[in-house]
């Protein structure tokens, strides 16, 4: 069966780590998009997913192992499950990745807000 999800339909939900979209989940894949604001820095934490993300827009650091690397627009990473990763945008500009995590920790979209909104309260 294949499904659509319309742009017009997306939510985003506002988090410490940034702006997240959802754009599709479920319980295989989890693939987001995240918008990280200019001065927006995230201390190394880990997910229980494998995480492949590509920077769509300006370009971001990544803090592992007490080393920063500069990644910019059009270049991939990949981070391994369980491995603790920072994240900043000490730039001027806003800068947007696409997630994709597996395998996913949701169920679905709803799922994926419900819990992330439940953390944030």
């Amino acid at each position: 069966m294949v499904i659509i999800y319309k742009a017009k339909d997306f939510e985003s939900i506002d988090t410490p780590e940034g702006q997240m979209i959802p754009i599709f989940i479920n319980e295989n894949i989890c693939v987001i998009r995240l918008n990280i604001p200019s001065g927006l820095s995230v201390p190394a934490h880990s997910h229980k997913s494998n995480i492949l993300a590509i920077v769509t827009k300006g370009k971001l650091e990544i803090n592992h192992n007490n080393k920063r690397e500069v990644v910019d627009e059009g270049d991939v990473f990949f981070i391994p499950a369980n491995i603790a990763v920072g994240i900043s945008n000490p730039f001027k500009n806003n800068t947007e990745i696409i997630t994709v995590s597996y395998p996913s920790s949701y169920k679905n979209i709803d799922e994926f807000k419900k819990i992330l909104k439940s953390l944030l309260r």
